[in-house]
């Protein structure tokens, strides 16, 4: 089970609110382990939702397409209580009728099961479910919160809960946690492939291409368009479209900066390369960058806030004659988004650290002469401070 229910009821409370409601695909995976193609392929605006009460008492609710009740058999989560809706022109419900003739496979018989207990309450559309459902959980005039504003002022003005959401999911369950220390195995495979691969010059592109190749074959995605942002030279500092041409050039700096997802959780992994013997000053920018992300990492515990370890790493990098103004340290969230915050302007203002928290620390030191050097990790947040979900040695890589 992903969800961490006990805190998202305790949050509910804090808020004033009787129930939750999901409809962006990331919370209705999250809140229901619920993750069809149609939902992630953002086909429509609205796929699915979930209704989560407050209350113990009363059973949440998953809410899907007809067409989706078969990926439901096959793949159930922990919502036992499913309402569908199918659109009146289509003709998937008249080909589960017909298919569903003879129950001949265990699949054919749990979907006539489902679609018996469905069937009766099913709508034609995805608005007239989620009302119907709310009625049925006796919440239609309850304080209601919903992660999309535009549903919400649909169902006359329920609470935004964006926000809300973030917050619950930033401190995970051990369920998240095996997924993102997964994660953070198979990045660091991909790494060391990476690694392996580089040499002076090597075509940017190529390396971007073994990255992608060892996310694939381990059933893995890249992210974004590339996968590995950054790369060498002045890519290293400027996030640029791939390159065939830029090649590692002898003096070059390299960023390393892995971004990929696994199961829907992402992975999130940096270090930094020079081409050629580092020259003393392309060490004394490492050693800095080193430093400043070891002592964050030696003053994370809960309770800890980010903008002071930012403060930390910027006057550790000011410690080695560096200029603490070009560096970035951003301490971010991780998980079914590559960057999660409390709310809005904790990129700015930071946010306070609390236990079961996954969070990674970015220091980014850009020098305008020397290219950049950088520096992340996934670490769990406990009470005794920080453990990583997958160790990687952090000696700078040189390319030869």
């Amino acid at each position: 089970m992903l969800m961490n229910i006990e805190r998202a009821r305790a949050l509910m409370e804090e808020a004033g609110l009787d129930a939750l409601i999901g409809a962006t695909p990331v919370n209705v995976t999250y809140m229901s382990d619920f993750a069809s193609e149609f939902l992630l392929g953002k086909f429509e605006d609205y796929v699915a939702a979930v209704i989560v009460p407050r209350s113990p008492d009363l059973a949440p609710v998953l809410i899907i397409p007809e067409f989706d009740l078969p990926y439901a058999v096959a793949r159930p989560g922990w919502i036992k209580t499913i309402r569908s809706y199918g659109n009146p022109w289509s003709s998937v419900g008249v080909y589960m009728e017909a298919a569903l003739v003879e129950e001949n496979s265990a699949l054919k018989a749990d979907l006539a099961s489902l679609r018996a207990a469905t069937g009766p309450t099913q709508k034609a559309n995805y608005f007239d479910a989620l009302a119907a459902a709310l009625a049925e959980l006796g919440l239609g005039d309850a304080r209601l919160g919903i992660d999309d504003p535009r549903l919400g002022a649909r169902l006359g003005g329920a609470t935004d809960t964006l926000e809300l959401m973030r917050r619950i999911r930033m401190v995970k369950t051990e369920d998240e946690i095996a997924i993102l220390t997964r994660g953070a195995e198979i990045n660091a495979e991909a790494l060391r492939n990476v690694i392996a691969a580089g040499a002076a010059g090597a075509a940017e592109d190529e390396l971007i291409r073994v990255y992608r190749r060892t996310l694939t074959e381990r059933d893995a995605r890249y992210l974004g368009e590339r996968g590995m942002m950054f790369g060498p030279g002045e890519a290293s500092a400027f996030s640029l479209p791939a390159s065939a041409e830029r090649r590692l050039t002898p003096g070059d700096a390299v960023v390393l900066d892995c971004l990929g997802t696994w199961a829907g959780y992402h992975m999130d992994l940096a270090r930094t390369a020079v081409v050629g013997e580092p020259t003393v000053a392309q060490k004394t920018r490492y050693d800095a960058v080193a430093a400043a992300l070891a002592a964050i990492e030696a003053a994370i515990k809960p309770g800890v806030h980010t903008a002071d370890l930012r403060d930390l790493a910027r006057r550790t990098i000011e410690g080695f004659g560096l200029r603490g103004d070009l560096t970035s340290v951003t301490t971010h969230g991780l998980g079914l988004e590559i960057f999660e915050f409390p709310t809005a302007d904790s990129l700015a203002q930071g946010f306070a650290l609390e236990a079961g928290m996954v969070v990674n620390t970015e220091v980014f030191y850009r020098d305008p002469d020397l290219g950049a050097f950088h520096l992340e990790d996934s670490v769990r947040v406990t009470a005794s401070g920080c453990h990583y979900l997958h160790e990687v040695a952090r000696d700078l890589v040189i390319f030869d």
